[in-house]
């Protein structure tokens, strides 16, 4: 029987030699896993607020992790055993810094590090406390789903890189959309799956028995019969669930964790080599059609082609009209906030207007310099507060693009199923972005320069009265006004951002059509390679047995079905 590493090499030749870009992360992150060899990483996924990092403090039997009414998790955290307590920062750019474990929240939390800022790849943290579990280490993942959308791209672009999955879900709103769409994604990457349905004491006993009935009847129409579903409380009176998980699912996961992380591995290189045989066979079928099925096939690929430049032209309107009707709905909202600003900018300069007593260019200046910290302090607030509203429309423009191009593919699989007689499996649409940072603080002078000249000639105590009211008129308009250049600057960076979302769409759609002309320019002389990478794919007995769709979702079947899935409790 060959070696994990031997198959895997065998698998990244063949995506090479088709040149297969596009499968490069998941060789990577195979990579990585079988370089792994001791510990497992056990992943709490799920949607913001679904109680994914109390439980895992729960589990710890300390408060680690910082928890709070609003999105927190701004980057991984995992949390293994060490014989002392400690805390390192890994950063993007490969360093280290030791921190304090109550630190953590200052580069792990939205509110103290925003968007990421500070560039932090992941915290991980050792507890003495955690010995009985090791060698898991436990992983708490950016909440999906949530207002911030960093925090969600955060949590799927480490999918890959995922040994076992809990999949936590608020036990009183169980099982959306959203849950049965990511365990498609999860099934990919693990064969080891958990519901962890959360927040139990919510519930009643009867409530809950009702709810389990629901989940598993859904995970089993959507394709998943055989999930584990547990209840999980941190209440007190609540223990014997956290004694199920242990003895149930933890505990024999630890003891034969070799084992695990070897199902673990065969399940990803067998993910790997469905998607790379799916495309040998589209790629043997094109070589061995007859040239009318061919040609049928060239045709419509070409027309494709040129309805792809209509596709372009929609991507390009698609920002200028989105961000066009940003701005006025930014100001809108902020409306509000606006006059909120410029009632406390007034009551401070009321309080330290008193302080200033220097002759009027110094009071001035001493009045610019306040003015100019007090707004970029309170607008940097402000923006970050705010991110999750400026950043709505790339959301938006991310979701409109995904269906164009779902909707474009569809039309290849078609053409495909009809020339060559096969499927086309969708593939994964990962358009990404950064938020964009806020734009800066700008003040004017107060009055022109030849009176701030002149002033060293004017006396300012006869004149305080006017100069105080000035400005506070100057200071209630600057807030305005930079207000309005904050929310500009919002719609001008959003739309250098949807613009680049519209560049990635076009590229994914332009790679699938250039993959299908690629696949028809094979000819009858390629189909014994053809061939014997087929056998060769076929004949991995590491890899043998049920492999997962490629890009299953599950929630199909059940939407065929018209079956809800939100429960009514009685």
């Amino acid at each position: 029987m060959r070696q994990p590493e031997v198959i895997l090499q065998q698998l990244a030749g063949i995506a090479e030699e088709r040149k297969l870009v596009h499968l490069q992360p998941q060789i990577a992150a195979c990579r990585r896993l079988l370089a792994a060899r001791n510990g497992i990483d056990v992943a709490v996924f799920g949607r913001f607020k679904a109680g994914k990092s109390s439980f895992l403090n729960h589990l710890a039997g300390r408060a680690v992790l910082p928890i709070g009414v609003v999105p927190l998790t701004a980057v991984l955290t995992r949390v293994r055993y060490g014989p002392v307590e400690r805390a390192v920062v890994k950063f993007l750019d490969g360093t280290t810094r030791e921190i304090p474990p109550t630190d953590i929240a200052r580069y792990v939390t939205e509110a103290q590090n925003p968007a990421n800022r500070q560039q932090v790849a992941a915290v991980e943290v050792e507890l003495p406390e955690l010995q009985p579990l090791s060698p898991l280490t436990l992983v708490d993942t950016p909440g999906l789903g949530s207002a911030l959308v960093h925090n969600t791209e955060t949590a799927l672009n480490w999918l890959p890189q995922v040994g076992v999955v809990l999949l936590a879900i608020s036990a009183d709103a169980p099982l959306s959309e959203r849950d049965l769409a990511l365990l498609g994604q999860l099934r990919r990457h693990t064969p080891r799956i958990v519901v962890l349905l959360t927040k139990a004491d919510l519930l009643t006993e009867m409530q809950r028995a009702e709810v389990r009935a629901f989940v598993t009847e859904q995970l089993g129409r959507a394709g998943y019969p055989d999930l584990p579903v547990f209840f999980y409380s941190v209440r007190p009176e609540m223990a014997a669930m956290k004694a199920t998980l242990l003895t149930e699912v933890l505990q024999p996961l630890q003891q034969r964790h070799h084992e695990a992380m070897d199902q673990i591995r065969r399940h990803k290189l067998a993910s790997l080599r469905a998607q790379l045989l799916e495309h040998l066979q589209v790629a043997l079928a094109a070589a061995t059609r007859t040239d009318s099925a061919r040609t049928r096939l060239r045709e419509r690929l070409v027309e494709e082609r040129r309805q792809l430049d209509l596709l372009r032209a929609e991507f390009s309107l698609l920002p200028r009209e989105t961000a066009a009707r940003a701005l006025d709905e930014f100001l809108e909202r902020l409306r509000p906030t606006r006059l909120a600003l410029q009632a406390r900018i007034t009551a401070d300069l009321h309080e330290q207007f008193p302080q200033w007593r220097m002759p009027l260019p110094r009071l001035l200046d001493a009045w610019r310099t306040w003015l100019h910290t007090w707004l970029h302090r309170e607008l940097t607030q402000l923006s970050e507060q705010q991110q999750p509203m400026f950043c709505a429309p790339l959301e938006q423009t991310r979701t409109h693009l995904a269906r164009m191009l779902r909707s474009f593919h569809d039309r290849l699989a078609a053409h495909v199923q009809d020339a060559l007689g096969l499927p086309l499996t969708a593939p994964e649409i990962p358009l990404e972005f950064v938020p964009p940072g806020p734009p800066p603080v700008d003040v004017a002078y107060a009055f022109d320069a030849s009176f701030t000249t002149l002033g060293w000639l004017i006396p300012v105590q006869p004149f305080r009265r006017w100069i105080y009211r000035a400005l506070t008129r100057k200071a209630r308009y600057e807030v305005e006004k930079n207000l309005s250049r904050l929310a500009a600057g919002w719609r001008d960076r959003i739309q250098q951002v949807m613009l680049e979302l519209c560049g990635q769409a076009e590229a994914m759609a332009r790679a699938q059509l250039d993959a299908l002309e690629g696949l028809l320019a094979q000819t009858a002389s390629a189909a014994p390679r053809l061939q014997q990478q087929i056998r060769e794919l076929e004949s991995l007995a590491e890899v043998d047995g049920e492999c997962p769709a490629p890009h299953a979702e599950p929630r199909a079947d059940a939407e065929r079905a018209g079956h809800a899935i939100t429960p009514r409790f009685s």
